[in-house]
């Protein structure tokens, strides 16, 4: 049997006995929607890429603890969560003492952020960008269980199973995420 012919449930078992074949497919299967999940937590931070190897790393040191009776999408964005949870405190505690020292130009300008896009062109680039903002903008309980539900397009037993939290409190959170979206797109107009 081929590994995308397997369970997800099938190939986690399959990596807690040792076959690295196992998990490596289980990682191509979630890379890329785990990675936009990831991004979005981190409102686009560089350092989504290097946060996702460490929940594939993590997930990989604790897959014998998998439960298969459980879904593995649920188990592995939980990972991920925690792995995000843990980079923002390392960056809070970093970012208090840079900004403790003196700086050598205190008063130079900020330097201009290049990343926007902002050619007349690409009215629909610029749009999403918006609507991007906007979600980047959300606190991040409603940020996260709004990726989750809507962006990601998971179930909300799973959301709330990731979350940590009751299907009660996540359809609240996206409720309130999609009501401050939509007042922002009003005053936009």
């Amino acid at each position: 049997m081929h590994n995308t012919e397997r369970t997800d449930a099938e190939l986690a078992v399959a990596a807690a006995g040792g076959e690295e074949r196992a998990f490596t497919e289980l990682m191509r299967r979630y890379k890329e929607p785990l990675y936009r999940y990831v991004q979005r937590l981190m409102r686009g931070n560089e350092d989504a890429y290097d946060v996702l190897q460490e929940a594939f790393t993590a997930a990989w040191r604790s897959i014998d603890r998998y439960d298969p009776s459980r879904k593995f999408s649920t188990w592995i964005y939980h990972i991920a969560l925690n792995k995000v949870r843990d980079h923002g405190r390392k960056r809070a505690v970093r970012s208090f003492f840079f900004q403790a020292a003196p700086l050598e130009s205190p008063d130079r300008p900020d330097i201009a952020d290049h990343s926007q896009n902002v050619q007349d062109d690409y009215e629909h680039r610029d749009e999403l960008n918006r609507v991007s903002k906007m979600v980047d903008a959300l606190p991040d309980k409603l940020r996260q269980a709004f990726t989750l539900q809507v962006l990601q397009d998971m179930p909300q037993s799973e959301v709330a199973e990731i979350l940590s939290v009751s299907i009660k409190a996540v359809e609240t959170r996206v409720y309130r995420a999609r009501k401050i979206l939509q007042e922002q797109v009003e005053k936009l107009d």
